[in-house]
């Protein structure tokens, strides 16, 4: 049996597929702006790393590499040396690294169910505090997955912080989605000719490939999935968000390890619930224990739908039991989440930013003398720098 998709396109009521109409366009063309760094949250094989650091030298500045995983920072920085671009590596372990602890991660270390073992987000806040430390202005975000960025789009999202908070680039490569989503995403095609129908899922930006303005100081990255729609909610009730150019990024397979839905899902129903939220032009103060259990209702709902409706597609036997299998994972820990964890986890968000801000406040705004005096400030020990200076802006 083929499922006829146009006759069945997804109930706005229990899920918003696009929230691309957050997305405000330039007032005027970009003005093409240097980038201070480009900072990739490293944790694949080093050759993952060419990309960033090609785009790096064709813009002229440098790559921070927070490395983790399949890299360290030796292979980082020699990647850099043999061509000839500056690299500012290092090995992100459990240490803190003067890091403030955050009350949103001790939240889910209380809540087994919820937990995603990750240091994504250590990279990135190291990140953050390196950068207004050497006085950079502009950054770019770049996953290690991603590659063909035009040297261009770079520097025009760089030129339009000031008007954006943020500025992503668009995604034309495999699709930056949650579990979730992909399934619907795999929903809202015919099976005959793979042409994208009424219940097509839509990306939204993201830190895989997005201009920071590092004068923002009061936002952060939380321990949890779709911690950069957190990052970008940090940044006021109103946040300008802005999209130029493009990037890809690689194929993986979402339903190859079913417990990435369990990791996923409590970030992605709070994420999904406050953008919604957005979507409707309200306020997050809206986000109440009454809306929290209005939205768990209309996540299960949504849950149930792809679950009914996975069951009608042709797909092969593999692939079937592997979705079957994630969507089991997201129905179980939707079934643990309350509404009160809702509440408490969003106020704990709101105090780990005043925590964060602080942080900042009690440390120079820039320090003369670049990265190298920011680094010695800092004291990493397991920094390690590549042998070619990083460019001073004038």
């Amino acid at each position: 049996m083929t499922l006829d998709a146009q006759t069945q396109p997804i109930d706005p009521t229990i899920h918003h597929p696009s929230h691309r109409h957050l997305l405000k366009k330039p007032t005027g063309p970009a003005r093409h702006t240097s980038v201070d760094a480009v900072i990739v949250p490293a944790a694949r094989p080093v050759d993952y790393l060419d990309n960033a650091v090609a785009l790096a030298g064709k813009l002229g500045t440098g790559v921070v590499a927070m490395c983790s995983g399949a890299v360290t920072a030796d292979e980082a920085v020699r990647l850099g040396d043999t061509n000839s671009v500056p690299v500012i590596a290092l090995d992100v372990t459990d240490e803190p690294c003067g890091l403030p602890t955050f009350s949103t991660s001790e939240f889910l270390q209380n809540h087994s169910d919820f937990a995603r073992p990750s240091d994504t987000s250590r990279k990135r806040n190291l990140a953050l505090l390196l950068s207004r430390l050497a006085g950079w202005e502009r950054v770019l975000f770049l996953d290690d997955d991603i590659y063909e960025v035009d040297p261009a789009d770079a520097q025009a999202a760089a030129g339009l912080l000031g008007e954006f908070d943020v500025v992503g680039l668009n995604n034309e490569g495999y699709p930056d989605n949650s579990v979730t989503c992909h399934v619907l995403r795999l929903l809202g095609y015919d099976a005959a000719d793979r042409n994208v129908v009424s219940c097509e899922q839509v990306q939204f930006v993201g830190i895989g490939g997005m201009a920071v303005s590092i004068k923002l100081d009061c936002s952060f990255f939380p321990n949890i999935y779709n911690q950069d729609w957190f990052f970008i909610l940090g940044l006021g009730e109103s946040p300008r968000i802005g999209v130029t150019g493009s990037m890809k990024q690689r194929w993986y397979d979402p339903f190859e390890d079913p417990d990435r839905a369990r990791r996923e899902e409590f970030g992605d129903c709070l994420a999904e619930g406050l953008f919604w939220l957005l979507d409707d032009g309200q306020s997050l103060k809206h986000a109440d224990l009454g809306y929290w259990r209005e939205f768990i209702d209309r996540r299960k709902l949504f849950l149930e739908y792809l679950s009914s409706r996975v069951n009608e597609r042709e797909f092969d036997h593999t692939a079937i039991a592997q979705i079957r299998a994630s969507l089991a994972r997201s129905q179980e820990v939707l079934a643990e989440i309350q509404p009160e964890f809702c509440v408490e986890y969003v106020e704990r968000w709101r105090s780990d930013r005043d925590t964060w801000r602080s942080f900042l406040e009690q440390r120079p705004a820039s320090l003369c003398g670049g990265s190298d005096a920011a680094l010695e400030y800092l004291g990493w020990g397991a920094v390690i720098k590549s042998s070619v200076p990083w460019p001073t802006r004038f």
